[in-house]
């Protein structure tokens, strides 16, 4: 009889614990949603009341469009199936082509982390189910990290005229528009290119060499190898030809680009949109909250990121503070 009580306690447990489906935009290698799952993880795991299930779209590496359409039906179908208490929706592909159908859906709630542009075309903003963190670039700091670099030589500042690159994904386009409204001052934005394919990003790579001083590289996991379909072109070897072909150094928007071969990148951190996302979940299934209750965030922490070798190929020195940092969250590559 005891054992038999502790078979159906445990059934009782189990069919009971709430469910968490943790849904991402882009595979489990990509450093970005590596340091999510690490933030989730660092306050989710210890929380066993949870039945927790992970499912990778993998957009990022797949940018056409049949492509999209089947993971999206795959996502739904892992919906119905896992019937999930709330949802965490990391980055706008997931809310594109998922998430936004359960705005205001009953017995669901949904946590979004990675939102580049605002939340009113997923109708979040009217939704008494949805809270979140954006995705907002440390354009500030990135800012002021430019400004401190100098020649290895003679100390020399590198110069105040800047050109971004990216890709034309989504993600792009959205951080474009951040870009073209910061006060950049005493910096000059010079130009801001999205290149559809490697071609374009080559052409661009050069022509941004002529008239600036940096190149900050945005995005590049969605350039095509020619035209406008077709596979993409590994983000490493975008990385290598950029790198061994650009007249000026180069500053990433986003920890990948340094991991993918890059001299400097100042991102936003993972590991805050992760651990955020995760506490907001806890509050919705422990407290018993409505998630419209909880104010949306934006961005508090940024993460730098250096490779020592790329710096002094290209003579640039920072203060020892942006090195200690790096070193600090294990972001410093020999």
């Amino acid at each position: 009889m005891f054992l038999l009580l502790m078979v159906l306690l445990l059934t009782w447990f189990k069919v009971t614990q709430p469910r968490i489906l943790v849904l991402h935009s882009y595979d489990s290698h990509y450093e970005w949603t590596r340091d999510i799952d690490s933030g989730l993880k660092r306050v989710l795991d210890a929380k066993l009341r949870y039945r927790v299930q992970w499912h990778y779209m993998d957009l990022k590496n797949h940018p056409d469009a049949e492509f999209r359409r089947r993971q999206a039906l795959l996502a739904r179908h892992a919906i119905e199936s896992w019937n999930p208490t709330l949802i965490i929706a990391v980055d706008d592909d997931a809310q594109k082509y998922v998430v936004m159908e359960l705005a205001n859906k009953p017995g669901i709630s949904i946590v979004f982390a990675g939102i580049n542009g605002e939340i009113e075309p997923y109708g979040y903003h009217k939704a008494r189910n949805v809270t979140g963190i954006l995705e907002r670039k440390s354009l500030a700091d990135l800012r002021q990290a430019m400004l401190a670099m100098r020649t290895t030589g003679d100390g020399k500042p590198l110069g105040r005229r800047i050109a971004h690159i990216g890709d034309s994904s989504s993600s792009v386009r959205d951080d474009e528009k951040q870009l073209s409204a910061f006060d950049w001052s005493p910096i000059s934005l010079q130009s801001s290119t999205m290149a559809g394919n490697f071609d374009e990003w080559m052409a661009a790579v050069h022509e941004a060499g002529k008239s600036a001083d940096l190149i900050l590289i945005s995005n590049y996991r969605g350039l095509y190898r020619h035209g406008h379909a077709g596979p993409a072109v590994p983000p490493e070897e975008v990385v290598k030809w950029t790198v061994d072909n650009s007249k000026v150094p180069l500053v990433g928007m986003a920890g990948f680009f340094v991991e993918d071969g890059g001299m400097f990148a100042v991102g936003v951190s993972g590991f805050e949109q992760g651990d955020v996302t995760a506490r907001m979940a806890i509050r919705i299934l422990d407290q018993d909250i409505t998630p419209q209750d909880i104010p949306v965030v934006t961005p508090q922490q940024f993460i730098v990121y250096m490779r020592h070798s790329k710096m002094a190929e290209r003579g640039v020195s920072l203060p020892r503070l942006y090195e200690s940092f790096a070193r600090a969250t294990n972001n410093y590559f020999d």
